[in-house]
């Protein structure tokens, strides 16, 4: 467990909360009020989103109630409305646990009073009907939602789910657009070898190009899409650092491109490429090509799982249940 999720927990519970951290949200009620709490950006752990989906008929959260309830109150630093979603960001939550709570409590407190004084009334984030919501994670989103909306929602996503699994994947036309895809990534390790850097970009070119590739000529990108982009990277980095090597051989001794990439294997048999550089060059190539192209491909499957999902903050299971809604 990562101490960013043991914080979340404790503070979950000593506002009187849930934690689901498949979502990393904190979720409950306060004052009438359903409540999601997430970091809008993972790279700030503890500036924390406090969200409600709720309308008044007198009053919009304009600049001037976002001055308002930021002066009167420390912990926030913006209280904003967009539609039906009010959204208040604390301030930086790391630190000692207790005033963390007691910060939150006050935050949660103080928003929910000043949404009261102004008339604004629980409503559906999505149809704006006035009634109780539940959050919702929603593919990447985290929604307000009424069971009825929740319940077409799942619906209507199931479906699209269910068409778009049942379009069969064209493997062989997938395999030519990763690797047309993928001579991008070539292309962008050359060009960054020949300025005389090695840098982790050319494999976050590689990785998007032949995934985009893949799927534009390939249709469905499935399990086997990944692991065939996956080898074809492996191949084409290698050939684009053996096409480098020609290219600077070829400058050298004023020779043809792809001649001197054919010779390469004869030049270090007869010592005029320095093998030990040459395969230094190459794990290093894709040392920095992995650590570009790993995170995008994990961020490739991760959307892939969040299509078309409509699962309820909190549920244990991935049935998307909302009959206890």
């Amino acid at each position: 467990m990562s101490k960013i999720t043991k914080n979340y927990q404790q503070l979950a519970a000593g506002i009187g909360f849930g934690y689901d951290e498949s979502d990393n949200c904190l979720y409950g009620v306060r004052n009438g009020y359903e409540i999601l709490i997430y970091a809008n950006d993972p790279r700030y752990p503890y500036l924390l989103s406090i969200t409600t989906s709720a309308r008044s008929g007198s009053c919009i959260l304009g600049k001037e109630e976002n001055k308002l309830f930021t002066k009167s109150v420390k912990p926030a630093a913006a209280l904003t409305q967009k539609d039906s979603l009010i959204t208040a960001v604390s301030k930086n939550m790391n630190g000692n646990q207790d005033k963390a709570r007691e910060n939150m409590n006050y935050l949660l407190d103080a928003m929910t009073a000043f949404l009261h004084e102004r008339g604004f009334e629980p409503c559906c984030q999505l149809c704006g009907t006035a009634s109780q919501t539940v959050g919702f994670a929603v593919e990447k989103a985290r929604m307000h939602l009424c069971s009825n909306c929740a319940a077409r929602m799942k619906s209507e996503n199931e479906v699209k789910f269910q068409e778009k699994d049942s379009r069969s994947g064209n493997i062989v036309g997938g395999i030519v657009g990763a690797v047309l895809g993928s001579l991008v990534g070539v292309l962008c390790i050359i060009v960054i070898n020949q300025l005389g850097y090695v840098a982790a970009i050319s494999g976050v070119v590689m990785a998007v190009c032949t995934v985009k590739g893949y799927e534009l000529l390939g249709g469905r990108l499935g399990k086997i899409g990944i692991v065939i982009c996956c080898v074809i990277m492996l191949v084409m980095t290698y050939i684009g650092n053996r096409l480098n090597c020609g290219i600077i051989i070829a400058k050298e001794l004023k020779m043809n491109v792809f001649d001197a990439f054919q010779a390469i294997p004869m030049f270090r048999a007869i010592g005029r490429v320095d093998s030990a550089a040459y395969f230094g060059s190459l794990a290093m190539t894709y040392v920095f090509t992995a650590l570009g192209a790993v995170p995008t491909i994990m961020n490739v499957v991760k959307n892939k799982k969040n299509e078309n999902r409509v699962v309820q903050i909190g549920n244990a299971t991935i049935q998307n249940d909302i009959n206890n809604f």
